[in-house]
């Protein structure tokens, strides 16, 4: 494993994350003690609610995506930086016409064996110590994103309800 890489040499990864729409495409870096995701949500990118036990920062470098922290949420434009603290309930949403793109930073790292091409960044005489490392938690999570998607956009649920059902 390499100690530094050009973003070019890491192969495309893939979204580990369940969703209720769109695609998302990722590239990853790790250590032992944090990671750095580029990744790029597609129009309509929906992913579900979610956790881990690490820290993490958003920062947008292009285009806009609405994020959900707990019970609120707020819309993040290009030069935008968010962070979102240990185990909080968090989702996002790719409401516009284009694709954005984010750089995300986890600490402690998130698992990254079970993302697909990430990249560790070692001196060839250091091990990998991903004792630390966490997991996602998908389900058994006690959020209602409809409600909350709802009255953060202004919307009723009806409403809402036909945005979801057309892939918004």
């Amino acid at each position: 494993m390499p100690i530094a890489i050009n973003i070019k040499d890491i192969k495309d990864g893939q979204n580990v994350l369940q969703t209720r729409g769109g695609a998302m495409s990722t590239k990853m870096v790790y250590g032992n003690d944090c990671n750095m995701m580029i990744a790029v949500r597609g129009p309509g990118y929906h992913s579900v609610p979610h956790t881990h036990d690490a820290e993490q920062i958003n920062y947008v470098v292009e285009g806009e995506v609405w994020v959900f922290i707990e019970n609120d949420g707020f819309l993040m434009k290009s030069g935008d930086l968010c962070r979102i603290p240990r185990n909080a309930v968090h989702w996002a949403w790719n409401r516009g016409e284009g694709d954005v793109t984010l750089i995300e930073v986890h600490a402690p790292v998130c698992d990254p064996l079970v993302r697909k091409n990430a990249v560790g960044l070692y001196f060839d005489h250091e091990v990998a110590d991903l004792s630390t490392a966490v997991n996602t938690v998908r389900t058994g999570l006690d959020v209602d994103a409809d409600e909350i998607e709802a009255r953060v956009l202004g919307l009723t649920r009806e409403e809402h309800a036909a945005e979801i059902e057309k892939g918004g």
